[in-house]
């Protein structure tokens, strides 16, 4: 296909290389497959921006290689949690067209019908390669309402630009010509969509944006007065199938917000009653559309018309109070819509009618113009000889209110049959008989449709019956099932409960024969259970296997467990007395023969029966022991654990004492260094001062080593230590005697003279003892202090 020249197309607007619609830089994204004149790489050449909407942008563009010539590329917006499902429905919208509306091999395709709609030609949004091929199985798959699209990840292939192709569809919005549009126009587009909403409900498919914004005139020619109708932007159309109306599926579900102002949500004005409830109400049930299933685009085709005669604003306002006053319906027979078919249409959903019924009942118009009108009979003026007489024209205008247009009243004119003109009298017969002819089609045409619709109500009737039938029919099969199974259950238990009975009665009949069989062996003399248990002893040696000589000593052990033999029980004395009536008897026990042993052959059978019971009770309680013994062994453990932890504990404690004792001995004897140290200064400084009273004392003061005695008074401080446990000190030393060798020193204190110091007599080793003892005693109660505030911390 060769591109057109510049005379005969615009010429081209350079393509934007990143989408104009992104905020940021790092939002933007590249045009998919975008050509490059340089390289020659890539398919489309974008030439400009034709729209944009909330869900993608589109482009025009050239097909460089695919010979599709102009295009409308629509490109996909980036979107982040959304971005898949806003994918899957460009697929879906696309698939549609594709698989459905323009697919010349489905048998409900109309090539009329389908020019209505705006062709999808490629779809390149990733879906058709996620498979299933079917393309009703992938969207029955993607819009079940199990499926959720925020939790359940979808790779796409070309997951960043999800795009499809359409044709390129010339002209202006329908929304936009509305003022410029005639009587005339406004018919020619309700029929239009009347036609296209009958061709979308072949297909079992609802638009659900149905508006004025979504459909292109492509064509008006103002001579003939007519227009061709394209509809745009299938992305929110869903299949009208069972389930649907409440699907909560998130790619099923349109128009949940509403706008946050009154304002706002009255833009939603071409929604259904029922829809418009359930879109406010955000927390309650889903509600898609009311069936019938034409119900949603049959009240946006209504809004529509309200639009086209009172223009979009004041078309609002009356829609408004027609919910509750339908009878301020206005009258739209001026485009050709009666006011009864406007006021069903806008009615509750089970009262709209079905597409092709508004074909029916739309009026028909011949409508013309005052300047067309005075044409017309200049034209005829000119061509046929005027007969005032015969000739006569009636043409009226009335103002529709709200409207622009103008209505005119249809022309009517007589032709005399004489003089080859129209005369009054025939022009009303024949205007007579045309209205009778036109009511009689109307009627005709009317009693045709309610033929058919009840035609097919009968039908939806008898469907509904022979569903309600198998309905019925299934409950009452899986109700019979549901007895059988019960039977069957109720069966099994009665032959349990028989089994277990028959398996207690036999317990109890084995268990009373080995009573029995153990009263029958008590009371067998002791010689005969000698002789058998020899007897058998010796057989057993012959016969028993290796297990049974592994078993045979628990057994021998169970066997004393058995009831005591009275006999065994008895006195000495009593066994003595009776043994040699035993042994009298013993021949004719053994003369007794055959038929005793056997008996007491079963004896032993049941006897080497219970002795296995026994076995196994004996098991039981030595296993319980175990388990006791266990138990308490486990205690004995616990209590042993938290005695070495007490001793631990004491022990550190102990340690934790000896510590303290050990350093308040360490402080006693540094304190005791101290006072030492005091004394012997205070000794030097009471010596200075008096020089010369100790005569005949070696030393600079005249002493030589008079402290003996007063280092070893304060050895021991008053009062016990804080904390440290005071031992017994050594008594101090006795004072020297005046004759004993305590030398030069203490010869010359002895010979030390007293004076007198303020008037009062005094003695100089008075005087240093009193004031040492003082020094001493403050010095030992600051030390004690300190050491009972370390100890305490």
């Amino acid at each position: 296909m060769a591109k057109p020249s510049k005379d005969e197309e615009e010429i081209a607007v350079p393509a934007p290389v990143f989408s104009v619609t992104a905020k940021d830089d790092k939002d933007k994204i590249a045009l998919p497959d975008a050509h490059d004149p340089v390289t020659g790489h890539g398919r489309w050449l974008y030439e400009g921006r034709l729209g944009e909407g909330g869900l993608a942008t589109v482009f025009r563009a050239w097909d460089c290689k695919g010979g599709l010539g102009f295009v409308a590329v629509k490109v996909l917006k980036k979107h982040s949690k959304a971005h898949a499902r806003h994918a899957f429905a460009m697929h879906r919208e696309s698939q549609w067209s594709l698989e459905r509306l323009h697919n010349r091999a489905d048998p409900r395709y109309s090539e009329e019908h389908a020019k209505l709609f705006a062709r999808y030609l490629e779809d390149h949004t990733g879906f058709v390669e996620l498979g299933p091929e079917d393309f009703e199985e992938r969207r029955k798959d993607f819009e079940s309402p199990s499926f959720d699209w925020y939790k359940q990840r979808i790779d796409l292939p070309i997951a960043s630009k999800p795009y499809v192709v359409m044709e390129l569809v010339k002209g202006e919005t329908l929304q936009v010509a509305m003022p410029s549009m005639s009587a005339t126009e406004k018919r020619q587009v309700i029929l239009q969509c009347a036609t296209a909403l009958e061709y979308l409900e072949r297909f079992h498919m609802i638009h659900r944006d149905f508006r004025g914004c979504n459909m292109h005139l492509i064509a008006r020619e103002k001579p003939n007065e007519s227009c061709q109708l394209k509809i745009l932007d299938l992305g929110v159309m869903i299949s009208s199938e069972a389930g649907m109306e409440v699907n909560c599926n998130m790619a099923v579900q349109a128009f949940r917000r509403r706008g946050e102002t009154e304002e706002k949500r009255k833009r939603y004005d071409w929604l259904p009653w029922e829809v418009r409830s359930a879109c406010d109400e955000l927390q309650g049930a889903v509600k898609n559309f009311e069936p019938p299933g034409h119900s949603f685009d049959a009240f946006s085709l209504g809004v529509l018309i309200l639009h086209l005669l009172l223009g979009k604003t004041k078309a609002r306002s009356v829609l408004d109070s027609l919910q509750d006053h339908p009878e301020r319906t206005p009258d739209g027979c001026g485009i050709g819509v009666p006011k009864e078919l406007l006021g069903n249409l806008l009615a509750e959903a089970a009262k709209r009618p079905r597409p092709r019924e508004v074909c029916a009942q739309l009026v028909p118009l011949r409508l013309k113009s005052p300047q067309k009108e005075a044409a017309v009979s200049a034209e005829k003026a000119e061509a046929t000889p005027a007969v005032p007489s015969c000739h006569t024209v009636s043409h009226t205008t009335t103002k529709m209110e709200g409207s622009s247009d103008e209505e005119g009243e249809m022309e009517v004119v007589e032709m005399d049959t004489k003089k080859g003109t129209e005369t009054i009298g025939q022009k009303k017969d024949n205007d007579t008989a045309a209205k009778e002819a036109a009511a009689k089609e109307a009627a005709a045409k009317i009693a045709a449709a309610k033929e058919a619709a009840a035609k097919v109500a009968a039908a939806k009737k008898a469907a509904a019956k022979e569903a309600a039938a198998r309905e019925a029919a299934a409950k009452e099969a899986a109700a019979k099932e549901a007895a059988a199974k019960e039977a069957a259950a109720k069966e099994a238990a009665a032959k349990e409960a028989a089994a277990k009975e028959a398996a207690a009665k036999e317990a109890a009949a084995k268990e009373a024969a080995a009573k029995e069989a153990a009263k029958e062996a008590a009371t067998i003399p002791k010689h005969d259970v000698g002789r058998r248990s020899k007897s058998r002893s010796r057989s057993r040696n012959r016969k028993e296997s290796s297990l049974e000589r592994k078993q045979r000593p628990s057994r021998e052990r169970a066997r004393h467990l058995l009831p005591e033999d009275p006999a065994r029980s008895q006195a000495p004395e009593e066994k003595a007395a009776k043994r040699p009536l035993a042994e009298e008897t013993a021949p004719d026990a053994d003369a007794a023969g055959a038929p005793a042993k056997e008996a007491r052959r079963d004896v032993r059978d049941v006897t080497h029966v219970s002795v296995l019971d026994l076995l196994r009770r004996q098991q039981a309680v030595e296993k319980e022991q175990e388990e006791v013994a266990e138990a308490r062994r486990k205690e004995q453990r616990l209590q042993a654990q938290k005695q070495e932890e007490r001793r631990a504990e004491e022990e550190r404690q102990k340690q934790a004492q000896q510590a303290l004792q050990m350093q308040a001995q360490y402080q006693q004897m540094q304190m005791q260094m101290q006072w030492a140290q005091h004394a012997e200064l205070l000794q030097r400084h009471l010596l200075g001062a008096f020089p010369g009273a100790f005569p005949g004392f070696p030393g600079a003061c005249g002493f030589g080593t008079p402290m003996t005695a007063l280092q070893a008074a304060p050895s021991v401080p008053a009062g016990p230590v804080p904390g440290v446990v005071s031992k017994a000190s050594a008594p101090p030393p006795k004072p020297a005697d005046a004759a004993s060798p305590a030398g030069p020193a203490q010869g010359g204190l002895d010979r030390a003279k007293k004076g007198t110091l303020n008037g009062q007599s005094w003695d100089p080793r008075e005087l240093m003892a009193a004031a040492a003892a003082q020094l001493v005693e403050a010095q030992q109660t600051t030390d004690l202090r300190n050491i009972g505030s370390r100890t305490n911390t």
